[in-house]
């Protein structure tokens, strides 16, 4: 038997029967609240200004039990959401009106282990773990500790938008127009399969010497250390930046009572971000067909720059 194995076997719960049978339950505590407040103000009969802030905490803390480490299966997860927008506006005369806003807002997750977790190496497998908290492995058909999904992680989404629109009436005509420039900044540091994934199917025993049992045992390849699959990966980081900007203009022209017309145009590019650290790569078919490689990586294939 593995010795590695039979140290991770302390940490799995006590069966309830003869047959292994094992029942448990995964707590879950999550607790979410909210604020919001606006405040409007009015300088002059033609200038309005108002303010309106909100923020949003959401709380699920992960679990981790020296007796029980199938509870790693859920992902903890800490997040913060706010809110500020700024407006104004502004009667120029009876017939026309400026809007104006500023807005701000931050997005927070930090996900991941409980802090008291395993990694591989608490039961003496040599492997490097990116991160203290966290091991994940699947023994197909019986169980599975940790996940993918529950890495040590930190999200941060800020975006800032400008935006300003004017209305006009003239006649039959209410002409509106605008435009808006927003800025989005993404940053990502997921540690996802950095101490590596584990996976156990019983192909081992199912092909033992001198022909082996034809069923597969998944606990006793578990028992033997001998994995079916393993992956590992670096971090997955981005600091992307993109800008949003758009134009638009529309008028709705009341011909009669029974027929109205709306018409608009509106510009709105989209721009791919860019990575802050200038990391990522791109493919151009015309290197590729001139046989022009990275000079960051001169073996990559002709085409790929980084």
């Amino acid at each position: 038997f593995s010795p590695a194995a039979l140290a991770l076997a302390k940490y799995l719960p006590a069966s309830v029967d003869a047959l292994g049978t094992t029942s448990y339950q995964i707590p879950l505590k999550t607790s979410d609240n909210q604020f919001v407040s606006r405040v409007d103000y009015t300088l002059n009969p033609k200038n309005n200004l108002f303010a309106r802030y909100f923020i949003d905490g959401y709380q699920q803390p992960p679990y981790f039990y020296p007796n029980n480490i199938l509870v790693t299966s859920q992902s903890g997860n800490s997040q913060r959401v706010q809110t500020l927008v700024i407006g104004e506006d502004f009667t120029l005369n009876s017939k026309t009106v400026n809007s104006a806003h500023i807005t701000l807002s931050r997005r927070r997750n930090n996900r991941g282990f409980a802090a008291n977790d395993i990694n591989a190496t608490t039961v003496g497998v040599n492997a490097y773990q990116a991160v203290p908290n966290g091991l994940y492995l699947t023994v197909g058909g019986k169980f599975t500790i940790g996940g993918g999904t529950n890495s040590v992680s930190h999200f941060n989404d800020n975006f800032f938008a400008l935006e300003d629109d004017v209305t006009m009436l003239r006649g039959k005509h209410q002409i509106v127009f605008g435009g808006e420039f927003g800025h989005n900044q993404l940053n990502i540091s997921n540690a996802y399969e950095t101490n590596g994934n584990f996976t156990i199917s019983g192909n081992y025993s199912a092909n033992g010497p001198n022909g082996g049992s034809k069923t597969g045992d998944n606990n006793l390849d578990f028992l033997t250390g001998a994995m079916s699959a393993f992956e590992q990966s670096k971090y997955q980081q981005n600091a992307l930046r993109g800008n949003i900007p758009s134009l638009y203009a529309q008028d709705t022209y009341h011909a009669n009572k029974q027929l109205t017309v709306v018409a608009g145009v509106r510009w709105s590019p989209e721009y791919l971000p860019v990575d802050y650290f200038n990391r990522g790569s791109v493919f151009r078919m015309s290197s590729f067909l001139a046989n022009q490689s990275s000079t960051i990586y001169p073996n990559a294939p002709a085409g790929i720059f980084f």
